[in-house]
């Protein structure tokens, strides 16, 4: 059961980091190398990222059943600090996340 929750959970993220990734990032862009972790339950989406190029900051990202979208907190890459985004922050759960590079 845990192997495949992670499983989806990873599936969603890996979309998810791929959708925000193709958004942020120009054509003529060098092209990125992310080592990235994710996790989520019901209400919270967070991410860690031990490598990040270019820059060197990650942000989770949840978006709400509510339609809304929040976002955790800034990290340096490699910090060994997780950035969680909270969906109860505005009354909602978790309908699916990703993370943001700068």
């Amino acid at each position: 059961m845990l192997k495949m929750r992670t499983f989806a959970a990873t599936a969603v993220a890996a979309a998810s980091l791929t959708l925000a990734v193709a958004a942020a990032t120009p054509a003529s862009a060098t092209t990125t190398n992310n080592t990235c972790s994710t996790w989520n339950d019901g209400n919270t989406f967070g991410a860690y990222c031990s490598e990040v190029s270019p820059g060197n900051y990650f942000q989770a990202v949840a978006h709400c059943n509510n339609g809304q979208t929040v976002y955790g907190l800034w990290h340096t890459a490699g910090g060994k600090i997780w950035s969680y985004a909270f969906c109860t922050s505005v009354n909602s759960s978790l309908a699916g996340g990703g993370i943001r590079f700068q």
